[in-house]
């Protein structure tokens, strides 16, 4: 038997086995009694005070995560984003110029929601799924059009 053997209690153990009380007395030798269970057990009884200090979020829903693959994100662009880039939509193929006014399709330039930030200064005729009340004001008082498939 190894030094550390005594220090662990592995010879007390095996020495007291078949004795009722262990070698610890009446009750406190046997079991998990005298530290209130195993494990978590007590934790919403007897064990509650450390779990309120310890682990408040203990009890209670903790909410669920969708996967990633599931998640998709609406791509949104604003008034401004759009005159600004107006040169490059043309230059792809989602914009055309037709005398003075710009036709934009932002649903096949991957953009799924137009947003009302920035005011045109163009006439815009704009296709999309889908966009914001203000939005369609601010391209009709410029004297453009919002095509919404909503």
């Amino acid at each position: 038997m190894k030094k550390d053997d005594d220090i662990m209690g592995k010879k007390k153990k095996k020495k007291n086995r078949g004795s009722r009380s262990h070698g610890r007395g009446v009750k406190k030798g046997r079991g998990a009694g005298e530290r209130g269970g195993r494990g978590k057990a007590g934790l919403g009884k007897h064990k509650w005070p450390s779990l309120a200090k310890e682990d408040p979020d203990y009890f209670g829903p903790k909410g669920f995560s969708r996967p990633q693959q599931l998640v998709k994100e609406e791509e949104v662009i604003n008034i401004y984003q759009i005159e600004e880039a107006l040169d490059d939509f043309i230059e792809m193929g989602f914009a055309e110029k037709d005398g003075g006014t710009y036709e934009v399709d932002l649903d096949r330039a991957g953009f799924d929601k137009l947003l009302s930030k920035g005011n045109p200064t163009k006439e815009l005729k704009i296709k999309v799924s889908n966009s914001s009340e203000k939005a369609k004001e601010k391209i009709e008082e410029a004297g453009g059009e919002l095509i919404s498939e909503e």
